[in-house]
């Protein structure tokens, strides 16, 4: 058997792994990536997704031993330590946790995530709340790869770029993608991202389809969407995106759009590309799904837990009769509110719309505007 042939089983687990860790199905992903282990123990990458679906099916034992048998294989391995610093971070070792932080951050100075942390945990009246609820997708990058088949096409391209285009076109050269991929890494994962080309762009037999597109407006929405991503016009992305997850797309072609949801952050409260008000999205409510707004009100019926807080935003209230709407808001974490006080929510909308009208938002910042 060939060297190539014996490569290619070596990693046959691996990749399977892969498959169901994209599809969120941990359990499976988990076996397909144990018997990889038991193939292959110098892979980081192996235990760094093993330690990932322990934590997604809630085994932290099992997360902490993955982690740590990744480093003893590569110690500089900064996503392997940003994962154990999690499960010490989840056992209340909050020094070792902050120990480990600090070596990554000495390794890259930029990381945001770990800084992200550092500062909640800072700013944090209770650090046990800020333990209990923070989530590990929050504190490092969870997403898969690139599918393995085409990284090499992806390298190969680089390499004929590099010898017939340089200086004709700087935006294809291997200097520029490997700007990309040591500084925005997430820009490039978002860059080869493309349609499947083997199947039809769009399904006549979806009959239940809200939106009805051709071939060419979904291959536009799919280059428009990417670019507004990587411009930060999270909300005009979102927007789009779920009307092509309602439409006539192929199944094919919505799987592919999904994956673009994985690129959205929080956007900037203060420079929202695109803020909606209440009618309209009560309108569409499948169509904003997921989207931030930033809305002023007056709150009712508070009410407080150990968690966080919960209340209704009585939306544009100007007094009893001149109000736009009611939103019902979720918080975490501790909140100095009151009954009647106007304030400003930015939040993230949940696609849920109660009887009676009242959206459903999980709020990520309050401001008092007093009165």
């Amino acid at each position: 058997m060939g060297k190539e042939v014996k490569k290619r089983l070596k990693e046959k687990d691996k990749k399977l792994g892969l498959k169901y860790y994209r599809k969120k199905d941990y359990k499976k992903a988990l076996s397909y990536f144990e018997q990889a282990l038991r193939k292959n123990k110098e892979d980081p990458q192996i235990y760094r997704f093993l330690g990932y679906c322990s934590l997604f099916i809630g085994d932290f034992d099992g997360a902490r031993r993955y982690f740590k048998g990744g480093l003893l294989v590569d110690e500089d391995n900064i996503e392997l330590m940003k994962g154990l610093a999690f499960v010490y971070l989840k056992d209340e070792r909050i020094e070792d946790a902050i120990g480990l932080w600090g070596e990554v951050l000495q390794k890259n100075k930029r990381d945001r995530m770990v800084k992200n942390a550092l500062r909640g945990l800072r700013e944090s009246e209770e650090p046990l709340i800020f333990i209990e609820n923070v989530k590990p997708q929050e504190l490092m990058n969870m997403k898969p790869p690139l599918s393995t088949k085409i990284k090499p096409f992806i390298t190969a391209g680089i390499i004929t770029l590099a010898v017939f285009i340089i200086g004709v076109l700087i935006y294809f050269t291997p200097v520029y993608n490997k700007i990309l991929r040591t500084f925005y890494p997430d820009y490039f994962e978002l860059k080869n991202i493309t349609l499947p080309r083997e199947e039809a762009i769009t399904s006549p037999g979806l009959g239940d389809a809200l939106f009805t597109f051709s071939d060419q407006e979904i291959e536009k929405y799919f280059v428009r969407i990417k670019k507004d991503i990587y411009r930060g016009r999270y909300n005009s992305a979102i927007i789009l995106m779920n009307k092509v997850m309602q439409s006539n797309a192929h199944p094919l072609v919505k799987e592919r759009f999904g994956i673009l949801y994985d690129f959205l952050e929080p956007p900037d409260p203060l420079s929202l590309d695109i803020n909606p008000g209440l009618s309209e999205v009560l309108k569409q409510p499948v169509v904003y799904k997921g989207i931030y707004v930033l809305w002023k009100g007056r709150i009712a019926n508070l009410k407080k837990s150990k968690e966080g807080v919960s209340f209704d935003l009585l939306v544009n209230y100007i007094n009893e009769d001149t109000v736009e709407g009611i939103a019902h808001v979720d918080a975490v974490g501790t909140y100095y509110l009151q009954n009647k006080q106007m304030v400003e929510v930015y939040a993230n909308f949940t696609g849920r719309v109660e009887s009676g009208g009242r959206v459903i938002l999980k709020a990520l910042l309050i401001r008092d505007l007093g009165g």
